[in-house]
């Protein structure tokens, strides 16, 4: 009876033993399991997004405000001298295309750009000035102004400030089509078309979105010439501010 007692008993320390081995060494897995040491790997973490270089194409929307300074000087059939200076504002939606070739220099956040691009305008605004009569009198000056359409070329230099964020300026040559239609009340008319050359800079600021796509935000003021319409000996002296919105797409 006794060593029937004593068998049991240590029938029974061994099972406790082999039952406290196996829960320590089920303790010891899963403490190498929750620092990442056991056979669970960790979670790779996600790879930002970055900005590639190389050529991309895009398309913009924004908004044009022209201002277009008329240095008016008419002499009616009547004899009414028209001698005003309006500052017309010009409004309305932008729409275009562009497409260019970036690089960034070499173990370099610097980056040098060079664009192309193309707009269309419906900024347009209507006015009308009463005129001083030198023969007694006085005429009714109309005039529509407007900006039509440009094309140019930039050169755009930058400096990456994040992985996928890009600032960058932009200075170059703009060409803008004019359309300028003058009356009086005492019957005159003309209409005017004409392509002036200027100089467009401003600030932008670029940003990866998803694998080759990425957006721009952008401002820039341009600078054109002033010209004379032989018809009425007007001089007109056209500038513009633009915010503009882009979406790019990048070949690399």
């Amino acid at each position: 009876m006794k060593l029937q007692k004593l068998s049991m008993l240590t029938l029974s320390m061994i099972a406790a033993s082999a039952l406290l081995a196996s829960t320590a060494s089920l303790a010891a897995n899963y403490k190498g399991d929750f620092k990442g040491e056991g056979a669970i790997p960790a979670a790779p973490c996600p790879q930002e997004k970055g900005l590639s270089d190389g050529f991309y194409l895009g398309v913009g929307v924004g908004y044009d405000s022209y201002r277009m300074r008329q240095n008016v000087n008419l002499t009616d059939s009547v004899g009414n001298n028209m001698n005003q200076n309006p500052a017309l504002n010009a409004t309305g939606w932008m729409g275009g295309l562009f497409g260019g070739y970036g690089q960034y220099m070499t173990n370099s956040n610097i980056y040098l750009g060079g664009e192309l691009f193309a707009n269309l305008s419906n900024a347009s605004t209507t006015q009308t000035v009463t005129g001083s009569a030198a023969g007694g009198g006085a005429a009714n000056y109309y005039t529509n102004t407007s900006g039509n359409g440009s094309y140019g070329i930039s050169f755009i230099p930058g400096v990456k400030i994040t992985n996928n964020t890009l600032l960058y300026v932009r200075g170059g040559y703009i060409r803008t089509k004019f359309e300028v239609k003058e009356s009086t009340s005492t019957g005159f008319s003309s209409s005017n078309n004409n392509w002036q050359n200027g100089w467009n800079y401003g600030v932008g600021l670029e940003s990866a979105i998803y694998d080759n796509w990425s957006v721009r935000t952008e401002y820039t003021h341009a600078n054109f010439s002033s010209y004379t319409i032989s018809a009425s000996g007007t001089k007109v002296t056209p500038s513009d501010n633009q915010v503009m919105l882009g979406l790019l797409y990048h070949f690399t």
